[in-house]
């Protein structure tokens, strides 16, 4: 959050905070906001299509028959068994982000959505 140099207050130039339940942000912030929100996804996506990989490397350890290989896929296994399901809160907590940035910006003046 940037501040005024030239205000006395030192009030936001992003945020206009009118009362207690109301703040004003200007586009280009909550355009940004929502772009943060598109990227945070996109590597979401990205991290959840690792279960391939993960389930290749497990049948490549399995394979050498060792004690590091064991204990290297029980870490893997800890893995399947947190990480897909935290993964996919996350995307869904995302997305309810990605909708309420996306509703404020079209009923917005001038419903400019991109």
């Amino acid at each position: 959050m940037t501040f005024s140099d030239d205000c006395l207050c030192r009030r936001s130039q992003l945020f206009t905070f009118k009362a207690k339940e109301l703040i004003t942000v200007d586009r280009f912030t909550l355009e940004h906001i929502l772009l943060l929100l598109r990227n945070s996804r996109a590597t979401c996506e990205y991290l959840s299509g690792n279960s391939i990989f993960v389930l290749a490397t497990k049948t490549y350890l399995a394979s050498l028959d060792s004690g590091e290989s064991r204990k290297a896929i029980n870490l893997l296994d800890i893995w399947e068994q947190t990480v897909p399901e935290a993964l996919e809160e996350l995307d869904e907590s995302l997305e309810e982000g990605l909708q309420s940035v996306e509703f404020i910006l079209a009923a917005s003046a001038g419903g400019k959505n991109e």
